[in-house]
């Protein structure tokens, strides 16, 4: 039977919840989360829920030179077209902005999906300039807008 779920944009009142599925699935905090806030301000995080319970979140920082951020779900819920639904959602979020290509860090284990939604790994000689440092190991990838 398909899971049964629900998008809408993050509210103030979701902090908590948005807090508990990164610390499942990333660990404990590491200081980017202070984003969320301002994004939930923007519109610009959103949450995946099941019967009212946060089990998914994302958000997209068009001013950031990745803009894709934490696109996260419980790993109970992969699989059922969650993330790829956050995936579209935010992205129609970044070409309502005037995006013109959407740039992110994939987790390894995660550069499979992506390619699936139409991005790319980004050229080794292509992100020198737009270098992003990070505390994990990732891969670069982006799409353009079509």
């Amino acid at each position: 039977m398909p899971i049964v779920f629900h998008l809408r944009q993050a509210v103030t009142e979701d902090y908590e919840a948005i807090q508990r599925v990164y610390c499942y699935i990333v660990g404990p905090p590491t200081g980017q989360e202070r984003t969320w806030n301002r994004l939930i301000q923007q519109g610009r995080l959103m949450v995946a829920e099941v019967e009212g319970a946060v089990i998914g979140f994302g958000g997209i920082d068009i001013d950031a030179t990745e803009q894709l951020k934490w696109l996260y779900v419980l790993p109970e819920y992969q699989g059922a077209g969650i993330g790829a639904r956050l995936l579209k959602e935010l992205e129609q979020v970044g070409w309502t902005c005037g995006l013109s290509a959407i740039r992110l860090h994939a987790a390894p284990g995660a550069a499979e999906f992506y390619q699936r939604h139409g991005y790319s790994r980004v050229a080794e000689d292509d992100s020198e300039d737009n270098r992003v440092v990070h505390d994990h190991a990732g891969v670069e990838m982006i799409k353009h807008r079509i």
